[in-house]
């Protein structure tokens, strides 16, 4: 039968031959999530060590806290040691623990191991043991990494995983070579930033470029996140075109125009319409829009009085496309 002090404690089993001893079992699914890979051994190390450690179980991974005989003698008797028997389940239970946290490819390594120090000798032997081949395989796995369609923090973090491995094994990659690494993998979108990088006299820290790469992808997230303007208020087929209409008189510089007296706006006026950008086929002349109530003219072509507030100029005045924008008039 299992039973928990708590929700944040570990499953305590109850040992029946000797009550005063519990067993320990390891929820890897809450505590340990990080499956062992061919590439994160030094991740998946840290999360069981710290484990054993808080659970006073590293004894039993690491040869300190050896098996105790199957047998004693009391009394000039030998009877079973019922500290061998709680000893050998929970050493059994430490290494399905230890299995479960494997990547399918993984668990083959140790499939001879019959205790939990076995197979995590094992497993340091085959990742954490110095060998030419076994750096090469690391410095070539980290020279195709890229970002692709990951994260900032995933990218730098499967970089780091691999050079902490590179450390471990003694042969550490150099700072700036772990900067030039991580620029190359970058994509297209964060070429301004690795300029920049490249051009800095002092060498950057990983710690650092990390927050910069992080504050970057946020600015790059939010300019794909804002929304384009809408040009459909600019369509010529949504405005009532009895309602204004510019006049072109030849003989008049001032190219002046005046709402028809028919707009049917009932508007006492002191409100310019609301539109947006228009193309009436224009050459260099920008119109602003008139209060029906105010009539007045404006051009680009003479120095006629403009309506204050909210103007602002436009590519429109190279293009032809006439820009209207919600305004407070005056009479002039």
């Amino acid at each position: 039968m299992t039973t928990t002090n708590n929700s944040n404690s570990p499953p305590v089993i109850p040992n029946t031959n000797e009550p005063n001893t519990s067993l320990i079992s390891i929820n890897i699914s809450a505590q340990a999530p990080l499956k062992l890979t061919t590439t994160n051994y030094i991740s998946w190390k840290l999360q069981f060590h710290t484990l054993f450690v808080g659970y006073d179980l590293l004894g039993d991974i690491d040869g300190s806290k050896p098996c105790p005989p199957s047998t004693i003698t009391q009394n000039n008797t030998t009877i079973p040691n019922l500290a061998h028997n709680t000893w050998i389940r929970q050493d059994q239970l430490i290494l399905n623990t230890i299995v479960g946290s494997f990547s399918p490819t993984i668990i083959s390594f140790i499939a001879r191991a019959k205790t939990s120090e076995e197979a995590w000798l094992i497993l340091a032997n085959i990742y954490a043991k110095p060998s030419r081949g076994r750096i090469k395989q690391i410095k070539n796995q980290i020279k195709n990494l890229t970002k692709g369609s990951q994260s900032v923090t995933e990218f730098l973090q499967s970089v780091k995983c691999q050079a902490d491995e590179l450390a471990i094994l003694g042969a550490p990659m150099d700072e700036d070579d772990l900067t030039d690494k991580i620029l190359d993998g970058l994509g297209d979108d964060y070429k301004e930033l690795i300029r920049a990088v490249q051009a800095r006299d002092t060498m950057i820290m990983f710690d650092e470029l990390h927050k910069k790469l992080l504050n970057f992808e946020a600015s790059l997230h939010s300019a794909k996140s804002e929304p384009s303007h809408s040009l459909t208020s600019a369509n010529p087929a949504n405005l009532n075109p009895t309602s204004w209409h510019p006049s072109f008189n030849s003989g008049n510089t001032n190219n002046n125009w005046r709402p028809s007296p028919n707009s049917g706006n009932n508007s006492t006026g002191t409100h310019c319409q609301e539109m947006s950008l228009i193309s009436l086929g224009a050459t260099s002349t920008q119109y602003h829009f008139s209060c029906p109530s105010e009539p007045h003219y404006d051009t680009m072509a003479t120095s006629g009085s403009f309506c204050n507030q909210h103007y602002s100029h436009h590519s429109a005045m190279a293009t032809g496309q006439w820009c209207f924008s919600s305004c407070h008039c005056r009479p002039e």
